[in-house]
């Protein structure tokens, strides 16, 4: 039996360096603070001080529902008619 990280199948591939965008597989799990290319420092990046570029933007919070609407009034009974 081959054992594999659970983290080797997920993401859909290598992830990008945010700043010279070149290819950075992960390795048995671990964390880069830096990348190997252009020694670029991710902590920002993990901290969500800076948004990676390319990366979806959070979705923002739902509108909230309004108020239902009162009922209509009913319509005055007609005059009998002569």
């Amino acid at each position: 039996m081959c054992f594999r990280p659970a983290d080797a199948s997920a993401g859909g591939g290598p992830n990008k360096c945010p700043e010279c965008g070149k290819p950075i597989q992960s390795m048995g799990g671990l964390v880069l603070k830096s990348c190997p290319f252009c020694k670029c420092d991710f902590t920002p990046y993990l901290n969500g001080e800076k948004a990676v570029p390319g990366a979806p933007a959070a979705p923002g919070a739902p509108a909230a529902p309004g108020a239902p609407k009162a009922p209509g009034a009913p319509a005055a009974p007609k005059a009998p008619g002569q």
